[in-house]
């Protein structure tokens, strides 16, 4: 996988435009409704976590030097911490990332290692008034896995229909 900059939000993730927007392929494959969902490991848990709040935390400071500088060397040099800045303007005042603290993730497929030997995790994180839905790779560096690119939109959750059987009073 290459980079490309989503026009909603991020910051590398594909040249693949078939999936879209991260909103878009999670509202498509949540559409599915597939038997089982994949469930993250406590890894892929951290992970997404880690990235999600640490992008909360440059967002809510300006300073994306640590998303940055906590990434694959690839996106080090592919990406300034003004270049963040700039890709994730749009969804800076509009998205609360904090519910990633919280509430549990859930993949939308399952956690794959792409050709280029990338951890690729793409799922939603259940929030109110809307989900956090986000694409990730990662890069393996001295055993550990880092950012090698990261989508981020806001999935607008429908509210549950009241069931039709309901009893009325």
């Amino acid at each position: 996988m290459t980079s490309l900059v989503s026009a909603s939000v991020v910051t590398a993730l594909a040249d693949d435009t078939s999936a879209g927007t991260p909103a878009r392929y999670a509202q498509s494959t949540l559409r599915a409704k597939s038997p089982t969902v994949p469930q993250p490991t406590t890894q892929h848990l951290y992970l997404i976590r880690t990235t999600l709040l640490t992008l909360d935390t440059a967002n809510r400071t300006g300073n994306y030097s640590v998303l940055r500088d906590s990434s694959s060397p690839t996106f080090q040099q592919k990406h300034t911490a003004a270049d963040l800045a700039m890709a994730f303007q749009k969804i800076r005042s509009t998205m609360d990332l904090s519910s990633a603290a919280v509430q549990t993730p859930i993949l939308t497929k399952p956690a794959t290692i792409t050709a280029s030997q990338q951890l690729y995790l793409a799922g939603t994180v259940p929030a109110q008034p809307s989900a956090i839905a986000f694409e990730m790779l990662f890069d393996q560096i001295a055993g550990h896995w880092r950012l090698g690119a990261l989508a981020v939109s806001s999935l607008q959750q429908t509210p549950q229909r009241q069931a039709a059987n309901s009893s009325k009073p």
